[in-house]
């Protein structure tokens, strides 16, 4: 092995290991959303659509009665 070959492999094992710190780096990053981002599209969001989210948020963590799905007497 001469000079420029042990240069070329030294050249490719800098860059397989570059490739895989960039991969790494990419999937631990990936699905996480940042408390500021969260503020602020809870910001964007209108007063009325807050409290709309409120109100469904709220019922679906209610109670149900389903043998009266309807909410209906069965008198």
């Amino acid at each position: 092995m001469d000079g420029s070959e042990l240069i070329n492999a030294a050249t490719w094992l800098v860059m397989i290991g570059l490739g895989a710190l960039v991969l790494y780096r990419l999937k631990s990053r990936r699905g996480r959303i940042g408390s500021a981002a969260a503020g602020t599209v809870y910001d964007i969001i209108h007063e009325d659509k807050r409290k709309a989210i409120e109100v469904v948020v709220s019922d679906k963590a209610g109670a149900r009665d389903f043998e009266h799905a309807d909410d209906k007497n069965p008198d």
